[in-house]
């Protein structure tokens, strides 16, 4: 699960650090745009993938998933503050998608581990 964050946060960063010149132009990136610099708005996507990677192989893994579970709903906040401002279209989606994941993640966080289970 944690390897699949990464693979998603990472991407997410990737998109926001190097946008597509088309992509910019579309109302939710002339918002996020106007709440800081998007290379900025990639920095907690990136620490997502970075920590998320790191914590795939390792016993304690608590951290990355509160970590991706948090920047999910703080995306989810900034989409929610755009469509209350008009700024996004339809902006109550992203929301709502963005914390069903965070929900999921934080869920799925909190299954034991394969060689707990057996014990």
């Amino acid at each position: 699960m944690l390897l699949f964050l990464a693979l998603w946060s990472a991407s997410q960063a990737i998109r926001l650090a190097w946008p597509d010149p088309v992509i910019t132009r579309t109302p939710t990136y002339v918002y996020l745009a106007s709440v800081a610099p998007l290379g900025m708005l990639a920095v907690p996507w990136a620490a997502c993938a970075i920590m998320c990677g790191i914590q795939a192989f390792t016993m304690t893994d608590w951290a990355a998933f509160a970590l991706a579970a948090g920047v999910l709903v703080a995306w989810a906040v900034i989409h929610l503050v755009g469509g209350v401002r008009g700024a996004i279209p339809q902006a109550y989606w992203a929301c709502v998608v963005q914390v069903a994941v965070a929900g999921l993640i934080l869920r799925l966080s909190r299954w034991p581990e394969p060689t707990e289970r057996g014990h």
